[in-house]
């Protein structure tokens, strides 16, 4: 069983099970159980100041402990850990009917903070830019297409990538893209990501037969030495 370093104030017993079980039948790290350790002793100490055991504990306990979490200038993430670590401990409780019921079950996680979009400037998209032209052969033909239909027609990665060479109308001006939930729309293309398409699209086929080749002599080389 992974050991766990002594804790200033001891468990209580149901505690104590409750790390011997997640180290015994859940094969948790030693960190893991000294963080669950800590987590139930923060618990254990906030809810002795309300004259409770954490075995007794309820959801408006716990609510209040959260509460006192964020008071104390804790981030939405180190409470929903916290938060995490009783979800574990009271299902322990429950699923050993130690407890009827799980007091965690009807608590919704800290709303964590979405950090915005970042976006480039015009300066910076234009050094981007620059610097995809910069690449020189095949590779350097199909990085500066990516980056100039990018930057024209505000695709996601994951669509661009995907887009299948049918996509293009047949005077290469328009793409049609399917999106999330199969929704199509119309995207148009600007004079320099047309021009950088075609010309990556003159050497497409050698471009990929050279990264194929390259891949089977990278695997004959790798099965060599394992032999």
């Amino acid at each position: 069983m992974a050991k766990r370093k002594s804790p200033s104030e001891p468990l209580s017993r149901h505690g104590e099970s409750f790390l011997e079980m997640m180290a015994a039948e859940r094969g948790a790290a030693g960190n893991t159980i000294e963080s669950y350790g800590r987590d139930l002793l923060d618990f254990a100490a906030f809810a002795k100041t309300k004259g409770r055991a954490i075995e007794k504990a309820d959801s408006r306990l716990i609510k209040q402990y959260l509460s006192h979490l964020a008071s104390v200038g804790l981030s939405a993430r180190t409470q929903g850990r916290r938060l995490s670590s009783l979800r574990q401990f009271f299902r322990f409780l429950y699923a050993e009917q130690i407890r009827a019921d799980d007091p965690t079950a009807a608590i919704d996680g800290p709303r964590q903070n979405k950090s915005l979009p970042k976006y480039l400037g015009e300066a910076e998209v234009e050094l981007l830019i620059e610097a995809a032209h910069r690449h020189t052969g095949p590779d350097g033909l199909r990085l500066a297409a990516l980056i100039e239909m990018l930057y024209a027609t505000g695709l996601r990665v994951t669509e661009l990538v995907g887009l299948p060479m049918g996509a293009r109308s047949r005077d290469g001006r328009i793409l049609t893209v399917t999106g999330k939930g199969g929704k199509e729309r119309i995207v148009p293309m600007s004079e320099p990501a047309m021009d950088a398409l075609d010309a990556y699209l003159k050497v497409r086929d050698g471009f990929w037969r050279d990264a194929l080749n390259h891949r089977k002599r990278c695997f004959h080389r790798a099965a060599n030495r394992a032999t």
